[in-house]
């Protein structure tokens, strides 16, 4: 039913944590199909480092989509103080990938349906 804010809320995450780390153009691009959602972003000009990368790439993929923590954390997930470096996205996908290549970062999620 909260599918499509669902879908909204990852690029809302994803656009704020690519923006706190100064990427100066963020593209987003969403295809819905009718069992999955591929959500890609991206970057230019993001200022992470080497090991903040490595770091959100394990975070993402450890971190494994969970349908009753997903249902409670929507409904708590407001405007916060602080985003949470992405912790709603990784329990919110069920696949994440992050490319980066000098400045420009790309990152793709796959959400089943």
């Amino acid at each position: 039913m909260y599918e499509n804010k669902k879908i909204s809320k990852i690029v809302d995450e994803a656009v704020t944590y690519l923006l706190g780390r100064e990427a100066t153009y963020v593209g987003v691009s969403i295809e819905k199909g009718s069992d999955k959602v591929i959500i890609t972003l991206v970057a230019e000009n993001v200022n992470i480092s080497k090991e903040a990368l490595k770091d959100l790439k394990d975070y993402l993929n450890s971190t494994h989509r969970e349908a009753e923590t997903e249902e409670y954390y929507w409904y708590l997930a407001g405007e916060g103080r602080k985003s949470e470096e992405m912790s709603l996205v990784a329990i919110m996908v069920d696949e994440a990938q992050i490319y980066c290549d000098d400045k420009k970062l790309k990152m793709v999620f796959l959400r089943k349906l």
